[in-house]
């Protein structure tokens, strides 16, 4: 288990926690539990009753809605600092993905009722959570507008937005791309050769690295 004094930093060094003084980031702390999953393992399911705030520490966790007919759609890639499910334990709903982890990766588990109990004394942290918030629902509004585009804009928007939190190295492999543009493998494999003649991209195994970010940008323009 990590000691408390880790934790502590870790949340400091967290978004959503940042702005907490130093009791509140000890009661955090104090109150978390540190999750370890293996690729594949599922940290919770959508529907579930929302009953804790996560944070993540290490790896990368994806947020997965199932379609009727068996589709896969990647809602959000989470990675290392990021908070997740703040909004429907802000309401105390249920969970509105189910989670899994795309690589080994570890998560601070917060219990709903102690995030509330900060949140009640820190309207800083009540900031953060809706910026955070505010920020993702302009990327889904962005990802909606596509929903009936062309296939290789939905591919340039997954590409640029994951830019936004891996940098022009995205480790996604084919697959996990296409999930998240809502397209199947071999569209996305089409495209991204595609892009790789135009010079905008090199594929890699299990990579894409973006060599042009801004041609992709004015395909959206």
């Amino acid at each position: 288990m990590p000691r408390r004094h880790d934790l502590e930093l870790f949340l400091k060094q967290s978004e959503i926690f940042r702005r907490l003084d130093a009791a509140a980031r000890g009661r955090l702390a104090e109150a978390s539990r540190e999750r370890t999953f293996g690729k594949g393992e599922t940290l919770f399911e959508e529907g579930q009753p929302a009953d804790s705030v996560w944070l993540m520490r290490t790896g990368r966790v994806h947020m997965l809605h199932y379609a009727p007919g068996g589709q896969v759609q990647t809602t959000c890639v989470m990675t290392v600092g990021e908070s997740f499910c703040c909004l429907p334990t802000l309401d105390r709903g249920v969970y509105p993905a189910t989670a899994v982890a795309a690589t080994p990766a570890t998560a601070l588990q917060i219990p709903l009722r102690v995030f509330h109990e900060v949140l009640g004394k820190t309207p800083a942290m009540l900031e953060e959570t809706l910026n955070i918030f505010c920020h993702r629902l302009r990327q889904v509004e962005a990802k909606g507008c596509l929903a009936h585009d062309p296939v290789e804009l939905r591919v340039a928007q997954a590409l640029l937005t994951l830019r936004e939190k891996f940098g022009d190295t995205i480790p996604l492999t084919r697959q996990e791309v296409a999930e998240l543009a809502g397209t199947t493998v071999e569209t996305v494999i089409r495209t991204v050769s595609r892009f790789q003649q135009e010079g905008w991209v090199r594929s890699g195994r299990g990579s894409i690295h973006l060599l042009n970010p801004d041609a992709l940008q004015r395909l959206l323009a």
